[in-house]
């Protein structure tokens, strides 16, 4: 996976500009230097580039207000769509806009990209400016959620937090929190100090209780992007303990890497759900699970 990073060099600033220009503006016969306004020095700017050191995506975030920061020029290279490059420049402005105590964060959006900002919390407010007589935009608009990084859906991750705390109270006892729903990762963390065993590290338990919950909810949020119903229930696992875990508790799960054909809860009933999770310490990996659920109606 590429890195998210910052322009430094004279180099990077020109291939910056260059994918904004030719993706946002070079269409509609726009000069260069219409990608840059006078905002430029004031903003936060971010871009993605491959191994080759070509710029793959671009967006910048500047600050209207003290509550209200404005996300700008996201653009993603045509040949390189699809691949969430998109979402976590937008992933990474959010939390920088969050971090510095903004309250809301605002964009002006094409007709194509509506659905793309609504599946990551934007509500469209009204109707703006129709650029260079061709291309209607939209003022869109996202409250700030109760944690950074509920990214993709945050309502959705406020009903499954709320879920847990409702009917698995064990898991608020074991201060187990959604920490981030991304296009590509769902991750939790939880209180060392509410699962310490007598060696002052967690409880082998406790570990398995936090990647079947991760699991759990994956399989949540992957129902609810099908747009599915379905009682989850933990069927078979298999967890293998590299490591104690004696600092910062987090489980995640990469999208990319569950197994299931959920489709199959609406033909046949139920639907088998493969979730690999990872619990690191801190960045330290120490556990890996791999838990088979099924849905059923």
């Amino acid at each position: 996976m590429f890195k998210v990073s910052s322009p430094q060099s004279s180099e990077d600033w020109q291939a910056y500009y260059q994918l904004r220009w030719q993706v946002l503006r070079a269409p509609w016969g726009q000069p260069r230097g219409s990608e840059q306004d006078d905002l430029e020095q004031e903003s936060e700017h971010l871009y993605i580039k491959d191994n080759e050191e070509q710029v793959l995506a671009v967006a910048r975030l500047h600050f209207n207000t003290q509550q209200q920061a404005q996300v700008r020029y996201m653009a993603v290279s045509e040949a390189h769509r699809g691949q969430h490059l998109g979402s976590r420049l937008l992933h990474e402005l959010e939390k920088s806009a969050w971090r510095q105590s903004a309250e809301e964060l605002v964009l002006f959006a094409r007709e194509r990209a509506l659905a793309f900002y609504e599946r990551h919390g934007y509500k469209m407010v009204e109707k703006a400016h129709l650029a260079y007589n061709d291309i209607q935009h939209w003022k869109m608009v996202k409250q700030r959620p109760t944690e950074p990084g509920w990214f993709r859906h945050p309502d959705w991750t406020q009903v499954l937090q709320d879920t847990w705390r409702e009917s698995i109270p064990i898991s608020d006892a074991m201060g187990i929190k959604v920490e981030s729903y991304t296009d590509w990762q769902f991750s939790t963390r939880a209180d060392l100090k509410a699962n310490l065993n007598l060696h002052n590290s967690m409880f082998a338990g406790s570990i398995y209780s936090m990647a079947t919950l991760t699991g759990w909810g994956a399989t949540y949020l992957a129902l609810k992007e099908q747009n599915l119903e379905g009682s989850i229930v933990l069927a078979d696992a298999n967890i293998k303990y590299l490591k104690p875990l004696t600092s910062a508790p987090s489980a995640s799960v990469s999208i990319a890497d569950c197994q299931g054909k959920l489709e199959e809860l609406k033909t046949q009933g139920k639907a088998k759900y493969i979730v690999p999770v990872r619990v690191h310490d801190g960045d330290v990996l120490v556990a890996t699970f791999e838990g088979t659920f099924v849905v059923l109606n």
